[in-house]
């Protein structure tokens, strides 16, 4: 009850928007006859607008003469009855919505405008509609029964026969006198059987009515006891454009194997496009051949379907519920007329639409001879067409009447007035009244229904034969019974049958065409298939007729009968691909063991050593391992293998460039302490053992993103996903996340190595190895940018890694190896300390002699902490007053001093002959000597560097001389400049030695870091010279 209410509150709302269509449009009138009970009626008084939901012509078969048999039936009923029946008809329009608005104004009569009906006694303004008849259409009987049902009135249907209807689950209030299109569809599969037409095609509309005929259609085919087969199939929609109606007819004509029958579950407008499109095709330059017509009952007998069509449907079959003419209404329609039909508000309109007169003429048009006054004379017997579901018309409105008879009868036993279970209008008990009643109509057609509101089935098989016979264009050439609920049916062809070529001669449709390679025969039972393709994975099998999957790791043969195991296709050695990279591996490891045991034979000298001995063979250990990685990225993929990849490569470059971060890293804090004026503190972790415990920490973390790496998706062998199931190729199943997350780590070393690298681009000649990491890195970074693109690219992902592998280790060794080995073995005589050392520069130094005097303190405390690391042979000579004020301009010369030099010192200023020293003469005489010839030339030397760089910065102060002009010299007079100046200085005398260090502003570069304990190869010995100017 409160569902009720709540829907008839819906009601409302709906009602205020829909007045303005219902009530206020000409068309949405009403024909009514007043009664103590009053039933409802939806017929299609107007056609549908083709494209839109908008009411067009008066329709005459369906709309005005079911309407005219409607109120003549109602009047005939109250006869027999023992109460006054009444009936309101309104105009559906052949469309769900404007359906649904009328059944909406049904209702608001009623139920709306009755707040007291269900009360006995109730004075109330209408009386309420207790059962509705139609609508017409299947898919708007579907909406008015979900509607209806809500408030319990049951509906019985004319014409609807959607075997969606027989739900009762769905559609509890529901019957109809019409059969079920599951008959329909047995009595079309009976006829195929009957001409042993067993290849067909089937076509149907788009809609409830269309799709469920061709699915109880196709059901029936695919039974066992059925020799059918369906050889093409396609949906259309009824409004669709008479293009792609004749589409549908060319796809179907051009089947390699064409059915000649074709089964059309249709409508009537449907049914009619067809047949133009056949038309069209058939005499155009195509010249198709026509078909076989069977046509479902939504064309039947209509002759709007077939007009100016004739000659196409001819030999066309349609079935038709049985449904024979009227006795007696012929000439009760024609005897109608606009006078004395005041009932019916349409048939004014249909007058005037039929004859093309007008009743009403203005003044304007009264002259206009386009316009014809309607003179009353017109005849209705001319061009009679009788709707073919007139009976079913009459048998449910006489199911009502009888229901509510029998109803009355036990509810009412004194048959005086109507009872109060009448008034109440007890929807459900007179649902029960209606299944129950079992009669004979005038045709003596049985009428009852089974447990899902459906009677039996009784069909008019009918053979169009047109213009044979005007008077009679469809023959009924036999007939379909259904006999019981159980589905006995009964097929009677009674006459002989005219066909598509307009001849008595039976047209054959007959397949069993084999299939090709990789088909099965979509067998409808004995007669026929439809080949379908398999996939490409599956093979047919002819035991079954099916297709069948092949299991992973198989594959159809070629015939498709059957599966091969593929076989799995594993690396191929002796592919060109594969084979440069494992040349190019196996290269690189023989190169670099082959460069380990020169750098181990050469160990002690000074190319060796200037590389960091250790770091040298880390990096080489990195570099071969880098190398043999390729062996097991390109062997068949297993869990060893696997892990080795994951493993091995972001270790192996780890080694690698944590090595060449520890020694670009060195460089740079050396560079960065030199560059102070005052050496404070000695730069910590300089030694070789802290640079090999720093890279190894570096490896450590990289070992520790490893591992967890490892845990989160542990390397296995499995099938590559993008192969399958047509190949079966075998590769490590790691996710890509997985994989690159351990070389960010290894980049972030390049990236830094390389942020290094150029920030030491600029050191001096002898300090080259820098500018060689930096040549590294920056191919480095390149190389790794174009590999992990290329990663992300290709399924070759194994033969890309160990290109870039191999790729990335081989431009380490080349820059940072093969210069060493090219001085190594080719260049022998350049393996000395000399030409590691900063002594190709000379410094030439002026300054006054005081300041260098008062700074003595503070050098003699930086020359006690360089002592290990620097030898300086130092001589002054000096010029000063009496007076200990004369001013001294000092010029110093740093030349190298051969260690194994056996030039005799002082040995006054010697200190342990085993180590490194630094040995200074302080040489001041009081009156100006003369210089030897060489010294001179110094001191020119010097004075030309003077003036060429005096306005420089002081960074600007060394000056690369080459060996030519200064080295040559040095080597030539040293030791005879040494002994002059000694000599001269021997005469006089002497202030006591001593121990200095290069006077200011004497600006300094250290030299190449040592590679032995404790920085040993430093700056070669040096001499400085102060010399009188």
């Amino acid at each position: 009850m409160l569902y009720s209410h709540v829907t008839l509150l819906m009601l409302r709302v709906v009602d205020v928007v829909a007045k303005t269509t219902v009530q206020q449009s000409a068309r949405m009138l009403v024909a009514e006859i007043h009664g103590e009970i009053q039933i409802g009626a939806l017929f299609p008084i107007h056609r549908q607008i083709a494209g839109s939901e908008s009411c067009g012509e008066i329709w005459e078969q369906y709309g005005i003469q079911r309407s005219e048999i409607a109120m003549l039936t109602v009047k005939q009923l109250n006869e027999e009855l023992p109460f006054k029946l009444g009936l309101s008809i309104r105009d559906s329009c052949w469309t769900e919505r404007i359906a649904m608005e009328q059944t909406i104004a049904f209702l608001r009569e009623g139920v709306a405008q009755c707040s007291c009906c269900q009360t006995p006694g109730c004075n109330k303004k209408s009386v309420p509609v207790v059962a509705v008849i139609g609508p017409g259409k299947s898919s708007s009987t579907i909406a008015v029964q979900n509607l209806l049902q809500v408030f319990r009135i049951p509906q019985v249907g004319y014409s609807a026969t959607t075997p969606d209807l027989s739900d009762k689950e769905q559609f509890g209030y529901f019957l109809r006198v019409v059969p079920s299109d599951v008959f329909q569809a047995q009595a079309i599969n009976r006829l195929l059987h009957h001409y042993n037409w067993t290849y067909v095609a089937v076509l149907y509309s788009a809609g409830n009515y269309g799709e469920k005929g061709f699915e109880s259609l196709e059901k029936l085919i695919a039974h066992r006891s059925s020799s059918v087969c369906i050889a093409y199939s396609e949906k259309i929609k009824t409004l669709a454009s008479e293009q792609e109606y004749r589409q549908v007819l060319t796809r179907l004509d051009s089947q390699n194997s064409r059915p000649q029958v074709v089964v059309c579950f249709c409508e009537g407008a449907s049914m009619r496009m067809f047949f133009k499109a056949q038309k069209h095709l058939a005499d155009g330059k195509m010249q198709m051949k026509r078909f076989q017509w069977i046509g479902s009952d939504g064309w039947a007998d209509r002759n709007d379907v077939v007009e100016d069509l004739e000659e196409e449907a001819e030999g066309s079959f349609s079935i038709r519920i049985h449904a024979p003419k009227i006795p007696g209404f012929r000439q009760y329609y024609t005897a109608l007329h606009p006078e004395n039909n005041t009932m019916n508000p349409w048939f004014r309109e249909f007058w005037q639409q039929k004859f093309n007169c007008q009743f009403a003429v203005s003044k304007e048009d009264k002259n206009n001879e386009n316009i014809r006054i309607c003179s009353g004379d017109e005849n209705l017997d001319e061009q009679y067409k009788e709707d073919p579901k007139l009976s079913q018309v009459i048998n449910s409105i006489r199911v009502v009447a009888l229901g509510l008879k029998a109803m009355y009868q036990d509810r009412c036993r004194d048959n005086s007035t109507l009872c109060t279970e009448m008034l109440s209008r007890n929807g459900t008990l007179l649902y029960e009244y209606l299944l129950n009643v079992t009669y004979s109509d005038q045709f003596k057609q049985p009428v009852y229904f089974d447990r899902n509101g459906d009677p039996p089935a009784w069909y008019d098989i009918l053979n169009y034969i047109g213009t044979k016979d005007l008077d009679n264009p469809y023959n009924e050439v036999g007939s379909f019974k259904s006999i019981n609920d159980y589905g006995v049916e009964e097929l009677d062809m009674t006459a002989k049958s005219m066909f598509f070529d307009k001849t008595e001669l039976l047209p054959e449709s007959v397949c069993s065409r084999p299939c090709g390679i990789g088909q099965r025969q979509r067998e409808t039972m004995a007669c026929c298939w439809i080949c379908e393709s398999c996939l490409d994975i599956q093979y047919v099998n002819k035991t079954t007729n099916q297709c069948m999957n092949c299991t992973l790791g198989s594959w159809p043969n070629a015939n498709r009968t059957g599966c091969e195991y593929i076989i799995p296709e594993v690396v191929s050695w002796t592919s060109f691909g594969h084979i440069l990279a494992l040349v190019l591996a196996v290269t690189g490891i023989i190169t670099s063991m082959a460069t380990l045991a020169v750098f181990l034979r050469h160990n002690s000298t000074p190319v060796v050593k200037s590389t960091t001995r250790e770091l040298s063979y880390i990096i080489l250990s990195g570099l071969v391992a880098c190398y043999a990685v390729s062996f097991a990225l390109l062997a068949t993929p297993s869990t060893t293998s696997c892990f080795i990849t994951r493993v091995i490569p972001p270790i192996a470059f780890a080694v690698v460039y944590s090595a060449l971060l520890t020694k670009t890293n060195r460089i740079a804090r050396i560079l960065a302490g030199s560059k102070k004026r005052i050496l404070t503190k000695k730069p910590r972790f300089l030694t070789t053992f802290s640079q090999v415990v720093i890279t190894w920490i570096l490896v450590a973390v990289q070992c520790v993103i490893v591992g967890v790496g490892l845990m989160r998706d542990w390397p296995d062998a499995t099938y590559a996903k993008y192969a399958l199931p047509r190949k079966l190729i075998l590769e490590c199943d790691t996710e890509t996340k997985s994989f690159l997350i351990p070389f960010f780590w290894d980049f972030f070393l390049i990236t830094l190595c390389t942020l290094y690298a150029f920030k030491t681009r600029n050191l001096p000649e002898n300090f080259n190895e820098a500018k060689f990491i930096g040549f590294t890195m920056y191919c480095t970074v390149v190389v790794w940018i174009a590999f992990l693109v290329l990663h992300m690219g290709t399924t070759h992902k194994a033969l890309v890694m160990s290109f870039s592998y191999s790729l990335s280790a081989s431009v380490a060794l080349a820059l940072l190896f093969f210069p060493k080995l090219y001085i190594i073995l080719m260049h022998p005589e350049k393996n000395i300390r000399a030409s590691y050392t900063t002594t190709k520069l000379i410094r030439c130094h002026f300054g006054n002699s005081q300041a260098a005097y008062d700074s003595t303190s503070k050098q003699q405390h930086l020359g006690s902490k360089t002592t290990a690391r620097t030898s300086v042979q130092s001589g002054s000579a000096s010029k000063s007053s009496s007076m200990g004020g004369g001013v001294t301009r000092t010029a110093s010369v740093h030349v190298p001093v051969s260690r194994g030099s056996t030039h005799s010192t002082d040995v006054s200023t010697q200190t342990e002959a085993a180590s490194k020293f630094s040995r200074s003469f302080s040489i001041v005489g009081r009156k100006k000597q003369g210089l030897d010839d060489d010294v001179q030339q110094l001191v020119d030397a010097c004075r030309r560097y003077q003036d060429e760089k005096i306005n420089s910065s002081a960074a600007n102060l060394l000056l690369e001389e080459s060996e030519d002009e200064v080295g040559a010299l040095l080597a030539d007079s040293i030791e005879n400049s040494m002994r002059t100046v000694l000599s001269t200085v021997a005469g006089k005398a002497v202030v006591p030695l001593v121990p200095m260090v290069p006077m200011i502003p004497v600006v300094t570069l250290p030299t190449a870091p040592s590679q032995e304990d404790n920085f040993e190869q430093t700056r070669d010995p040096l001499i400085l010279l102060s010399i009188p100017i």
